[in-house]
């Protein structure tokens, strides 16, 4: 369910996106709001009381040199021809306009005008106001973190109804997977995209258990009718073979039909049981150990060997053992030693085994690179030759290795032998 939950991560980070943008579009949006409303305010205040101020001074030159107009508001002038010592040190630089300014730990909005060779300092006390906006900007990070984890909760939330039916259709889809007249519970999804992506599913699914189940009927029926005339050509071979009469020509060629009706009794085998195994119930057969399964299949296959000068070695340096069917297994090494056998005219053949894998060595004739590429398609075309090619039985050992989830590899030089290996994972 990895990739479930990884869609149930994108949602939550969408909610989670979608709320961080919109807090930080509505809080920027409020600070420069009351930072402009605040500035707005503070400006009319100034010019007003200044106005408010010089026409109750009436005469501008008999001014007084300060004035408080209200707790937070004060009012110097001064003459410009002289010093402006009468205001205050850390405005007699400023130019005229609205200025601010702080000094000792106090922060003022500053209105300098110059009316009448007189320069007025109208100074606002906002010290108080910058600690409440500095509040209401905390009250807005703090409601930013509220939202975000509101909106967290509720994108968990959506998620998790979202993705439900989802994990539903899956966990119904693996449930069935290989099981032939398993169907998904329609009731469980609603008429929404869920709900047609089901009945798309379980169309797809029948559809392919129709053609597993033809194929397995196919595969068995075919393997049955083809027993009969096998049965029958290698009982005549097995006649023709115990004639006196015959000369070494014809008693040759009898064993070459032995040796093919022998194969084809062996591909029947490994069809029927192929056809009646599935992935499921491969994994709960009980196991089953290799050693005597591969000593009994050489002796079997030697047959191919015939008078070669090639040694067989079996070598066991673990106890290897399989949870899978005998006769699957027996199909296995037939083919990987019957590949080696037929394409091996001197040397040796090495069948290792260990606690996890199963090993055939030889010195054959080897695999030239055009072939190597399609190894375990089935028939494929060489340029080397029809003594160069593998045929069926690797396709099957492929097959068998996909089936039960084991990894097949092989390393071929031309001329020099192959060496191929079935790594058995669990």
């Amino acid at each position: 369910m990895q990739k479930t939950k990884r869609l149930r991560r994108r949602i939550t980070f969408a909610f989670l996106l979608f709320g961080a943008a919109i807090t930080l579009i509505l809080g920027v949006s409020l600070v420069i709001a009351l930072k402009s409303i605040e500035t707005s305010v503070l400006d009319d205040i100034l010019y007003t009381e200044l106005a408010e101020f010089r026409k109750q001074a009436g005469n501008s030159l008999h001014a007084p040199e300060s004035y408080r107009s209200q707790a937070t508001i004060v009012i110097y002038t001064a003459s410009l021809s002289d010093s402006l010592v009468s205001i205050p040190e850390y405005v007699q630089d400023l130019p005229p306009g609205i200025h601010d300014v702080s000094s000792d730990d106090r922060d003022y909005r500053i209105l300098i005008e110059d009316i009448d060779n007189i320069r007025y300092s109208v100074q606002f006390d906002d010290t108080s106001i910058h600690k409440r906006e500095r509040d209401f900007i905390r009250l807005v990070l703090l409601c930013a973190i509220l939202t975000l984890i509101i909106a967290f909760v509720i994108g968990l939330g959506v998620a998790n109804h979202v993705i439900s039916p989802i994990k539903n259709l899956a966990y119904q889809v693996m449930a069935f997977r290989n099981q032939p007249g398993e169907s998904l519970d329609m009731s469980e999804f609603g008429d929404d995209e869920i709900g047609v992506l089901a009945c798309k599913l379980q169309h797809y699914h029948e559809q392919l258990q129709q053609l597993l189940i033809r194929e397995q009927e196919f595969a068995s029926n075919v393997s049955h009718e083809l027993r009969t005339p096998v049965t029958s050509i290698s009982m005549a071979a097995e006649v023709l073979a115990s004639k006196t009469d015959i000369s070494a020509l014809e008693y040759a060629r009898i064993q070459r039909i032995q040796r093919a009706v022998g194969e084809m009794s062996e591909l029947i085998e490994s069809f029927l049981i192929l056809a009646q195994i599935n992935t499921e119930s491969a994994k709960h057969d009980k196991a089953c150990e290799m050693g005597p399964i591969v000593r009994k299949v050489i002796e079997q296959q030697r047959v191919w060997l015939g008078k070669k000068p090639v040694q067989v070695n079996v070598e066991e340096t673990g106890r290897l053992e399989i949870n899978a069917h005998p006769g699957i297994l027996s199909v296995l090494v037939a083919n990987l030693v019957r590949n080696a056998f037929r394409y091996t005219e001197q040397g040796s053949i090495t069948v290792s085994l260990n606690d996890r894998q199963l090993t055939v060595i030889d010195t054959g004739i080897g695999i030239d690179m055009s072939t190597q590429a399609q190894l375990f398609k089935g028939y494929v075309n060489s340029n080397s030759g029809d003594n160069n090619r593998p045929g069926l039985g690797l396709s099957i050992v492929q097959r068998i290795c996909e089936r039960y989830g084991w990894q097949a590899s092989f390393e071929s030089q031309k001329g020099h032998g192959s060496q191929f290996t079935v790594l058995f994972t669990a």
